[in-house]
């Protein structure tokens, strides 16, 4: 389960080819073989997000080793509905893939969009996230607990910022929101670049993000990380206590991989499961996801398509319960 405000018009056009053609880098033999010199990964998130960094980190290494120039394209909007229609309405032939975090299958149990995560297939996934909750480095709050006094103590006056309805974020947001009780603000936001910027001005108390959105403000002095959400404390921190070692019972993992269109043939995944088992072991990319907090998670299709259904059923459960949806008749 780590963006600048943008227009999404504007961040539809942002596409970026990287300069990794096939003919300038030899391939490392190690590598399979694949059916395209080009490929088109769609991120959901805007320039800087969790999804963006991810992919244009991943394809820095992957590219020259693999000899396939990868274009990473930003489709933001309806909590990622728009990056799914663009899968779903393009070739299922692997020259086009969607950089996916458990957003693509919240929007679908939440909101049953036109698209949904069943019509994509899992190729492979990648690394786990560290989702954490964060303050701006003036702000009086220096654990979690300072946050649930100053809540109660205040009722309706903390603004706590997360992300859209469908991510991972703001279901955490929800849940410290029901598990303690409290009458609080939950702020919105379309980018994990923008909540951050709204943290830093004051605009929000505290933000639910991912460890690897904040990294440079935190190595810059102007961030601090309140509480890991994930069910152990982060590497990188490991000052840092989790939510539930400070009395909040609340945890989730968040995971990046990627998807295509179903029907997307079997050797696809095939490729990118032999990939990206050697680039998780690049010196390279491995010192990018260790400073960044990224886990390695490699998972194969199979039981990548077995996390996605485990946590759809979770998911529709907990929204069902948090009362954001409507129960079944």
């Amino acid at each position: 389960m780590m963006k600048l405000h943008r227009k999404g018009v504007l961040a539809l056009a942002s596409g970026v080819l990287f300069a990794l053609a096939g003919s300038a880098f030899a391939q490392d033999p190690a590598y399979p073989a694949y059916p395209h010199k080009t490929v088109t990964l769609i991120t959901s998130s805007g320039p800087g997000g969790g999804g963006d960094v991810f992919l244009r980190n991943l394809v820095k290494t992957l590219g020259p080793k693999w000899g396939i120039n990868f274009v990473v394209e930003n489709v933001p909007g309806s909590g990622g509905a728009n990056a799914m229609r663009r899968i779903v309405e393009g070739p299922a032939d692997g020259s086009l893939l969607y950089g996916v975090s458990t957003q693509h299958v919240v929007v679908t149990v939440l909101s049953d969009p036109p698209y949904k995560y069943t019509d994509m297939q899992p190729i492979v996934n990648v690394l786990y996230d560290s989702p954490i909750f964060f303050v701006r480095t003036e702000s009086p709050f220096k654990t979690l607990q300072d946050v649930v006094k100053y809540a109660k103590d205040n009722p309706g006056k903390l603004k706590f910022g997360a992300g859209t309805a469908a991510s991972i974020d703001r279901m955490v947001v929800e849940t410290f929101k029901a598990r303690t009780g409290l009458d609080m603000v939950v702020a919105t936001h379309d980018s994990g670049g923008q909540l951050t910027l709204n943290v830093l001005s004051g605009a929000v108390d505290i933000g639910s993000g991912d460890a690897q959105e904040v990294q440079s403000q935190v190595e810059a002095g102007k961030i601090r990380i309140l509480a890991a959400v994930m069910d152990k404390r982060i590497g990188n921190y490991p000052d840092v206590p989790t939510a539930k070692e400070q009395g909040v019972d609340v945890t989730a993992t968040g995971w990046r991989g990627l998807v295509a269109k179903k029907g997307t043939p079997p050797e696809i995944a095939q490729a990118w499961e032999k990939a990206i088992q050697l680039v998780l072991e690049d010196p390279e990319y491995k010192a990018f996801y260790t400073k960044n907090n990224g886990i390695p998670a490699y998972l194969p299709a199979k039981d990548f398509d077995a996390l996605t259904n485990k946590f759809a059923a979770d998911m529709d459960k907990f929204f069902t319960e948090m009362g954001l949806k409507k129960k079944a008749n």
